[in-house]
């Protein structure tokens, strides 16, 4: 009898491994993608810009340095301080753009200036601009022009009402994301690494809760973005990025990962730029979205997209803001267990507001200062929490204290 169940067991365990082998053939690419995120997870490893493949080239301006104070306005005390605390927090990189100019540009280790930089979720911030920049070129009418236009497969159903308003402000309706769901099999992981992840975007998600209602911090609403923006400017979302903001503000390319060769961008998470791209994009955002004297966003898309949401009022128009003043901003408010990004004190400037993705790579911008910092690497602690994690004040806060008063000598 024993011998017996023995043998069944057996067979039910060779059929579970021949149908994990079958499923493993079938969907190789992304079983090759989700076991090599894995590995890199387990080993602790920061996520690299070349870690993933295809990629869609992102074109943008031949490559002019931005011009480097010759007396800076940031004094050499703070300048110091903000440069040891970057380098002792494992960061690749720190620049601080204030007036026109670079004040500092620190890069540590072997990361050059060239390099592109890893930028995780600081991605989705650059697609809501993208959104704002299609606007003003008239691809997309206004923020209340439903989804449903440009992703007509959702005509007739219950998804038909969201607005690019309620997506930008994470805030759709539309599955509600489970951003700690590693299961290969999980929407998450297969949204982020499936050769087909349109489809799930499309066919897959569902409406979790009215438009409007509720908070959602969340992937699949960023990527449905890019989907817009390809569907609305008949161009690949790399190209679009590329000839419509990047080249026009001067910002040198880089690359943006998609599902499959000729597929979806992933515009959620993995745009990789060089550091002074994203300092580009920064002051066109520090000076309401123009730039040299041309308009290239919606005249009060800046104001527009540092207004709180109705859900959160650290959220704008996918952006974040800094105050009301918190110790740990949240990816996700309504999760008591999510730890946030640690503040030991309020942001010194009301008016900031800030790209911010995982790992601590972070955009900060002070449009009455006229001024941008940029921080990014890998996290100094493995988790946030943990004694030494990175403090989203402290460099900002650095450089606004040792800002001169206008006027006063270097």
């Amino acid at each position: 009898m024993l011998r017996k169940i023995l043998k069944l067991l057996g067979i039910a365990l060779l059929v579970v491994l021949l149908a994990a082998a079958v499923a493993w053939i079938a969907n190789r690419s992304y079983m090759d993608r989700y076991m090599r995120m894995a590995g890199a997870q387990m080993r602790g490893e920061a996520q690299q810009a070349d870690w993933y493949e295809p990629v869609d080239p992102v074109p943008g301006a031949a490559d002019v340095p931005l011009t480097m104070a010759a007396s800076p306005v940031v004094d050499a005390a703070a300048r110091e301080k903000a440069r040891a605390y970057a380098e002792q927090t494992k960061s690749q990189g720190f620049l601080v753009w204030q007036g026109g100019e670079l004040q500092q540009a620190d890069y540590f280790g072997d990361f050059a200036r060239e390099d592109l930089i890893a930028s995780k979720s600081m991605a989705k911030m650059v697609v809501g601009i993208v959104i704002g920049r299609a606007i003003a070129e008239g691809h997309i009418k206004s923020l209340d022009q439903p989804v449903s236009d440009f992703i007509t497969e959702w005509k007739g159903t219950d998804k038909q009402a969201s607005t690019i308003r309620h997506f930008l402000q994470n805030s759709s309706g539309i599955s509600r994301f489970a951003y700690n769901d590693f299961k290969p099999w999980s929407q998450t992981m297969r949204e982020y690494l499936s050769e087909n992840h349109e489809d799930i975007l499309i066919n897959e998600t569902r409406l979790d809760y009215p438009p409007g209602s509720e908070y959602d911090y969340s992937m699949i609403t960023s990527d449905v973005l890019g989907l817009v923006i390809e569907r609305a400017t008949g161009m690949r979302y790399a190209d679009y990025l590329g000839q419509s903001l990047l080249q026009p503000i001067g910002a040198t390319g880089g690359t943006v990962y998609v599902n499959r060769p000729g597929g979806l961008a992933h515009t959620g998470c993995c745009l990789m730029l060089p550091a002074e791209s994203f300092i580009r994009i920064g002051a066109l955002m520090a000076r309401d979205g123009v730039w040299e004297g041309t308009r290239l966003l919606p005249e009060g898309w800046v104001k527009e997209t540092v207004t709180p949401s109705p859900a959160n009022p650290h959220w704008g128009l996918h952006m974040w803001i800094g105050k009301p003043c918190v110790k740990r901003l949240r990816w996700f408010p309504e999760r008591s267990q999510a730890v946030g990004v640690l503040h030991s004190e309020c942001y010194l400037a009301d008016d900031l507001f800030l790209f911010d993705g995982s790992g601590n790579q972070a955009m900060w911008i002070v449009p009455s200062k006229d001024l941008v910092l940029l921080r990014f690497g890998p996290p100094p602690t493995r988790r946030p929490g943990e004694p030494g994690e990175f403090d989203n004040s402290i460099l900002p806060n650095t450089i606004l204290r040792g800002l001169k008063p206008a006027g006063d000598p270097a």
